[in-house]
């Protein structure tokens, strides 16, 4: 809910519903799905129901032995979740494997096929604004043995808790808080963005931020805000939620605050993740 263009009051009661009926536990979000290429009417509503509430939902598939693309894909197309984000990694259908690559350029656009630490981000921070990530599934087909652990933290929640320490919100929805200069690598061209907006065709907010520090330049207006909107994420334990994927689970979000820790494969269990990201929120 947008503080700013809304009554103290019905702000107020938002807010109190968001932190309230917050739930930490990831067993208590988790759906089990029987067949992931037809969903039943009653996993629909389930997922629904957490996303409307938490913006994420972990699900596992209960009768496969093993992930198929087509499994997924299906998944996401019944979630809504269409209107692919495709990037060099994935391939023409929208579907990214993530795994180690020893033979990548390890900058920041590609920690992610690392066993390095991922830190706290939304994705398509780097995205111009109208191939914006509105919503993500990520599929483990194989665990790593040590590691590999997410943490989210529901985007709303993170704009509470600065909206509760901090008047100036206004700061962080300006298109111009931060830039990211272009990779000439990839042919990336330059991208400003904002931190939070409602400046979408669903009114739900939107974020946009990392905890990167290199080839990011924040708006000296901004500064202050973002250094402090930093440690509230960092330090809102309460809210975060921690979870390793293992063998055919996975998590939809509203492209909410993750970040990875850092893992490790032995022998011949080496870490595959499935990410589908899409331009479009889950809608039924």
């Amino acid at each position: 809910m947008d503080i700013s263009n809304t009554t103290k009051d019905d702000y107020k009661r938002w807010e109190d519903k968001k932190l309230n009926n917050f739930i930490y536990q990831p067993d208590k979000m988790m759906v089990e799905i029987a067949e992931a290429e037809s969903l039943k009417k009653s996993e629909k509503t389930k997922i629904k129901d957490l996303l409307d509430q938490q913006n994420i939902v972990f699900y596992e598939f209960k009768s496969m032995k093993g992930t198929t693309p087509s499994a997924l894909l299906s998944l996401s197309k019944q979630l809504g979740l269409e209107d692919f984000d495709y990037n060099p990694k994935s391939d023409k259908t929208g579907l990214t494997p993530i795994t180690v690559q020893n033979d990548l350029n390890t900058d920041d656009e590609y920690v992610p096929y690392t066993t390095k630490a991922l830190n706290w981000h939304t994705d398509g921070y780097y995205n111009h604004f109208d191939e914006s990530i509105h919503s993500w599934l990520l599929h483990c087909d194989e665990p790593a043995k040590q590691g590999g652990e997410n943490t989210f933290l529901d985007h709303e929640i993170a704009y509470i808790l600065f909206n509760q320490q901090n008047k100036n919100i206004l700061s962080l929805m300006d298109n111009i808080t931060y830039t990211i200069p272009e990779n000439k690598k990839t042919g990336r061209k330059s991208v400003d963005g904002y931190v939070f907006s409602f400046e979408n065709k669903y009114k739900k907010l939107h974020m946009r931020f990392t905890m990167r520090e290199n080839n990011i330049h924040w708006n000296e207006n901004a500064v202050k805000e973002v250094d402090m909107l930093k440690e509230i994420i960092k330090k809102s334990e309460r809210y975060h939620v921690k979870y390793k994927l293992d063998y055919r689970q996975g998590v939809i979000t509203n492209n909410i605050l993750h970040n990875r820790s850092s893992f490790t494969n032995l022998g011949n269990q080496t870490r595959l993740i499935y990410r589908i990201r899409s331009k479009k929120r889950v809608v039924f």
